[in-house]
């Protein structure tokens, strides 16, 4: 029974011993084979004879606690096994992916561009325009300028009859003129002691009402005479010489010389692509030119009727006499708005 027993046991280490042998050289099989294929580097394949050159010997393997370090090699622990440099960090983050940033690009809407061209008409106007009303109730002396005609900044353009102030005026400055003399000899008079302070003090108000007096009738007469503000023409006369007038009548109507504006009404989906600045031109009937310009102002309210809104652009510099009142066909171009880099006014996000 002995003899039995140690037989068995014996097999029993023996069969035990095969099998880790066995599991030893599977093992070791599938880390060649492993290291085999991540040595193909640069789509060169090296031979599994340099494999096993390259890797560590079996019983090596066998002393390993874990298969898994054979596993753990990187690409650059590769690269020195072979005798190779590997790249150099700062080479490979100075390099850009094959999609790389791109270059600016000209400004573009987040909306597609449905029509390329719009044609809308429009209308030449002013870039200043006033209705001069009558400043007081009075009769009408002098009206130079008639319908068409042209006058400068600080021009007359209406003289009222005034012959009543002036002679009022007239009277407030002799008034001055002795008060004037009353305050110097109350002065004078105070020093010897021959009046009190209190009569210096009302020679000295008389003196300073007739200086207020002559203030008031001075800007009186200032509003006799009506002038220009800027350069200009006017366009209704609506008034002659000799009339009696009231206060607030109207009189003239004045506009300001060059540049002229174009006014249009405009799509408000057209606000996805123009906003200010956006480049536009404008084809007159009148003189069958066209002009370029650029938009100043976007009116602040859409029409939701017709969705437009009301726009204005400014012409460049031109020679042609042309005058408010004239239309033609306006172009918008979103192309040419966008190459000018003029971002769309729905486009524009609060930062």
């Amino acid at each position: 029974m002995a003899k039995r027993s140690i037989a068995d046991s014996w097999r029993f280490h023996l069969s035990v011993r095969l099998i880790a042998l066995l599991v030893i050289m599977l093992s070791a099989y599938v880390i060649i084979m492993s290291k085999a294929e991540r040595y193909h580097v640069g789509n060169q394949d090296i031979s599994i004879e340099e494999a096993l050159e390259a890797v560590k010997p079996i019983d090596a393997v066998a002393e390993d606690v874990t298969v898994s370090k054979g596993f753990d090699k990187t690409l650059s622990e590769i690269y020195q096994s072979r005798d190779a440099t590997p790249p150099d960090q700062k080479e490979l983050a100075s390099l850009s992916p094959a999609n790389g940033e791109e270059e600016p690009r000209r400004a573009e809407s987040e909306w597609p561009v449905e029509e390329k061209t719009l044609d809308v008409d429009a209308v030449l106007v002013p870039d200043q325009e006033t209705i001069i009303s009558s400043s007081h109730d009075g009769k009408i002396s002098d009206i130079p300028l008639h319908n068409g005609d042209k006058f400068s900044k600080n021009d007359i353009l209406i003289r009222y009859d005034c012959s009543d102030l002036e002679a009022e005026a007239e009277i407030a400055g002799v008034e001055k003129e002795l008060t004037d003399k009353k305050a110097k000899t109350g002065k004078q008079l105070f020093k010897l002691d021959i009046i009190s302070d209190v009569d210096r003090l009302n020679i000295e108000t008389e003196d300073k009402q007739a200086a207020a007096k002559i203030k008031l009738y001075e800007a009186r007469l200032n509003d006799c005479t009506i002038k220009a503000g800027f350069n200009g023409r006017v366009t209704k006369r609506l008034a002659n010489e000799g009339e009696y007038t009231r206060t607030d009548r109207v009189l003239l109507e004045v506009v300001s010389n060059d540049p002229l504006h174009a006014e249009f009404l405009m799509p408000s989906k057209w606000l996805r692509w123009v906003n200010i600045g956006a480049p536009v031109s404008v084809t007159l009937n009148e003189t069958g030119r066209t002009y370029t310009a650029k938009i100043i102002r976007i009116y602040g309210e859409v029409d939701p009727v017709s969705r437009s809104i009301q726009v204005q652009a400014a012409l460049d510099g031109y020679k042609d006499p042309l005058l408010p009142g004239m239309s033609g066909k306006l172009t918008l171009d979103v192309s040419k708005i966008q190459d000018a880099g003029v971002i769309g006014y729905l486009s524009l996000k609060e930062r």
